[in-house]
């Protein structure tokens, strides 16, 4: 049994420990830099390591949760050490880091698995599934929906610099699901909208294949809400999903205020946990041998198209995105 270690102990740390925790035993220890993070190891029972030589030496996998310009040199540190790594989304917060980070894994033998926790939800993997069967032809226009509130004030996520922003940290899931469902992205064309701390942004991506995909998200709703949408024509028919869709059994009565928010809002994940479902085929394929459902180059295309979209948005052009 491969043991893993994780690096991160903020919302996506979390969740990542509550999805490992299906399997006893897997998720061994923890990076502990501080307070929180030695509470977090006692919380979910892990080993605390103080430094990251010293996880790396008890671990076979290491699990990065932490902010995107961290990425770069955890995973190298870690690929030089010859552990697999696992990625939160994105790959990283530059096309030079990506590459740095393929480029350290390669050289020490070791795999990386870029988290794009889209491809592992039921409905849009579902959907997918029907593409592939060519249950509606070829797709040629996409329509792609993703909406939630800001991040508190204070988050890492605010500083653009840092996170890149909505098209970096949000509307990355469905840039790569459109690239997943219709090919490479040949060019984008993008506009922001932003009031106060609300951030909208529309995308139009060209695909190679002749294929078009609208994309608009941001943060922009109210508390505790979290909505995508997906809409995917194709030569010979239509696939079409919302999260704004009534349940087949509804109640009625006092809402109960939403959770308090830090860091990320997040969707509401079901029955089917797709982290857990992302990370249990990644351990899964790393003791098998099996291919990653995405692997490194495809999760440093979706990082070249997001940061295209960054730049349409900036130069109020057309942009071009090189494979």
């Amino acid at each position: 049994m491969r043991r893993v270690g994780l690096i991160g102990t903020g919302v996506m740390g979390s969740v990542h420990a509550q999805a490992w925790a299906q399997r006893p035993g897997v998720l061994v220890a923890v990076y502990t830099p501080d307070e929180r993070a030695r509470a977090f190891a006692a919380q979910h029972g892990l080993h605390a390591s103080p430094t990251v030589d010293g996880l790396l030496s008890e671990v076979d996998v290491v699990d990065l949760c932490t902010p995107t310009p961290t990425h770069v040199d955890y995973a190298v540190q870690a690929a030089r050490a010859g552990r697999h790594v696992i990625c939160e989304k994105p790959l990283a917060r530059t096309l030079d880091d990506a590459d740095r980070m393929i480029q350290a894994c390669r050289e020490g033998g070791v795999r990386l698995f870029v988290a794009h926790v889209l491809r592992f939800f039921p409905q849009y993997r579902a959907a997918w599934e029907q593409v592939q069967a060519g249950a509606i032809g070829s797709p040629r226009v996409l329509r792609l929906g993703r909406l939630s509130s800001p991040p508190p004030a204070g988050s890492w996520l605010l500083d653009e610099a840092q996170s890149g922003g909505v098209p970096l940290d949000l509307l990355i899931h469905d840039l790569d699901y459109a690239r997943w469902i219709a090919g490479e992205v040949r060019s984008v064309c993008a506009v922001e909208a932003r009031r106060g701390s609300r951030v909208t942004v529309h995308a139009t991506l060209t695909h190679a294949g002749g294929a078009v995909t609208l994309v608009e998200g941001g943060w922009a709703a109210p508390p505790g809400v979290f909505r995508t949408h997906l809409d995917i024509a194709g030569t010979a028919g239509v696939i079409e999903w919302t999260s704004a869709a009534a349940p087949p059994l509804q109640a009625h009565g006092v809402a109960a205020p939403p959770p308090e928010q830090d860091g990320a809002a997040l969707p509401d994940l079901g029955a089917d946990d797709p982290y857990a479902a992302e990370l249990w085929h990644a351990y899964d394929a790393l003791e098998s041998g099996t291919p990653f459902l995405i692997e490194p180059g495809d999760a440093r295309a979706s990082l070249a198209v997001a940061l295209a979209v960054g730049r349409s948005i900036q130069t109020g052009q057309p942009v071009g995105v090189t494979p």
